[in-house]
């Protein structure tokens, strides 16, 4: 038997809603952006904001519109800043930040157009009740579809209203996305509970079950999520829970094993301007802080010492004179520099191929490691889909066109008292949980996050873009090192709770000792898996009471 729901047009008892209905919209996207970082504690505001977005969908004439305009007026304030991003190399004029900024605005505003348009065939199709039941499930497929493939873009997805509140650790369950489906299923609970008590809604879906389902199945939520945040999996090979003999003159302990001891890191935050990081004429405008600051790092106890992405703003390995600085710092100190620099390489057959790269030199000063950026900026540092349509790369807007690297890999620091192993994530690399968690399950220890924020001043962006990271360590249960050029750099434990930070437009070094870990949590054994499940249940469990709510 069909499952269709016939009722009433929507707004049909509510008229008067209708006009105000896209403003509701556009009220619930600007409380939204209130609810993200940098504002602190306010992620609450976030249930509202979707519980007002449901609820004016449910009556909406035109839900994709609805639901797009809640996307524009919540993107266009979340990442305004994007209009005053200041010219770069890669940009070739000033006429082109406003139509890069609008263009980023309006791709990820295109999402919450596809769900409401979603939301409307559920809609006309089940009943409202069984839309916004279903709300929650559209709601994280449509995150989830933002971050993925080369135009990802997952910034300040709903989960990360909760960074700068006591739930940030609660990532360690299911990662940023299981806030947000918790916060959705939150907010669409209280729509429900809202639209029953003033008996808007009359489809032939139960009320007093609609809301009480929604209900439990938020608690449901929220309760695993909980268990999730203090499971860990069981004790890895690695950690035998033996203590590492003491080092000795003639047996130092530096390949004993896994470390179990804190190591000291520090991240160099060197401030330097922009208008002089890439004037080759003023290259001591980078040498002589990153010596000074390296040099008070190691003073300081640091055993390894983390510059910025393109700290070095010249091809490293081809440039013998700042090679020779950076091997000579790091042997003077007798510490590991892990540091960013454009690289480059020729194929067999004569290409070029150039890499927005990063590097560890050991305290012997050889270059050690590498790792190469592998998701890039889209336009900004390589055309899209260049490798599927070759004519698209030929497109000159001032971009870098970078090749992508492998995924982050476990780095390993040989150190007295044990190794440890970090994984590297440059600039925006540090938004994608599958990144992190895929170099975490590799046997990474510690995340280190290198960036340069500089072309965006002291807006909301660099802010942003360094809470976020935050989101990585919580999730993964591992410490993370954030180095910024000219900020936000900090180090965080393995909660993502901040140990030290030094603020934009600083020049100073952060440095704390921190214990390397084996990330264990939920999120790193099972991703979102779990959370789909659940979905997937909840799913049937909505279509099967509305066929038989429909039969009835």
């Amino acid at each position: 038997m069909s499952a269709t729901v016939t009722s009433s047009p929507p707004g049909s008892r509510h008229r008067w809603l209708l006009p105000a209905v896209d403003g509701w919209a556009v009220l619930a996207g600007l409380m939204a952006t209130t609810a993200m970082p940098p504002f602190p504690g306010t992620g609450w505001l976030m249930i509202l904001s979707l519980a007002i977005l449901f609820g004016v969908l449910a009556d909406a004439p035109r839900p994709a519109r609805t639901a797009w305009l809640f996307g524009l007026a919540h993107q266009l304030t979340l990442l305004h800043w994007l209009f005053l991003l200041i010219p770069a190399a890669t940009i070739s004029s000033r006429g082109l930040v406003p139509v890069a900024a609008l263009s980023t605005i309006l791709y990820v505003s295109l999402f919450y157009l596809i769900f409401g348009l979603v939301f409307q065939i559920v809609r006309d199709r089940l009943g409202r009740r069984t839309a916004v039941a279903l709300a929650p499930v559209l709601w994280i497929a449509m995150e989830a579809a933002r971050s993925g493939g080369e135009l990802g873009f997952p910034w300040c997805l709903s989960g990360a209203a909760w960074i700068k509140t006591p739930l940030l650790s609660w990532a360690a369950a299911s990662g940023e996305i299981g806030l947000g489906a918790a916060t959705a299923f939150t907010a669409a609970a209280l729509a429900a509970v809202l639209g029953w008590l003033t008996g808007r809604w009359t489809d032939p879906l139960p009320a007093r079950g609609w809301w009480l389902g929604l209900t439990i199945a938020t608690g449901l939520l929220w309760g695993g999520i909980g268990l999730g945040t203090v499971w860990r999996s069981p004790i890895s090979a690695t950690d035998s829970g033996t203590p590492e003999p003491a080092a000795t003159a003639a047996a130092p302990a530096a390949p004993a094993g896994p470390r179990r001891t804190p190591v000291r890191i520090a991240a160099v935050q060197a401030d330097v301007a922009l208008a002089d990081k890439w004037e080759r004429s003023r290259i001591d405008s980078t040498r002589i802080p990153y010596t000074e600051l390296t040099g008070a790092a190691a003073r300081d106890g640091a055993r390894l010492v983390v510059w910025a992405e393109t700290a070095v703003p010249s091809y490293l390995r081809y440039e013998p004179a700042l090679l020779d600085w950076v091997s000579g710092l790091a042997a003077e100190y007798r510490v590991y520099i892990y540091t960013g620099f454009p690289d480059a390489e020729l194929t067999p057959g004569g290409r070029r191929l150039r890499f927005n790269s990063s590097g560890l030199f050991d305290p012997r000063g050889r270059l050690v490691d590498f790792y190469a950026k592998h998701h890039l900026l889209p336009v900004g540092e390589r055309m899209p889909f260049s490798w599927l349509f070759p004519a698209v790369a030929h497109i000159d807007v001032g971009q870098a066109e970078w090749e992508p690297g492998e995924k982050p890999v476990p780095i390993t620091v040989s150190l007295p008292g044990g190794d440890f192993r970090f994984a590297g994530l440059i600039c925006f690399e540090s938004i994608f949980a599958d990144l992190s968690r895929q170099a975490v399950r590799a046997g990474a220890q510690v995340l280190i996050n290198i960036t340069n924020d500089g072309w965006f001043g002291k807006t909301a962006g660099p802010r942003q873009h360094a809470e976020l990271a935050r989101l990585r360590a919580a999730a993964c249960g591992v410490p993370l090192v954030r180095c910024a050029n000219n900020g936000v750099s900090y180090i965080t434990d393995a909660r993502g709770r901040l140990l030290v930070a030094a603020g934009l437009g600083r020049r100073a070094f952060v440095a704390a000792d921190v214990l390397p870990q084996d990330g264990r949590t939920a999120f790193v054994r099972f991703g979102a898996w779990p959370l789909v499940g659940f979905l997937a249940l909840w799913s049937a469990l909505a279509l099967l009471l509305t066929r038989r709510a429909g039969g009835a």
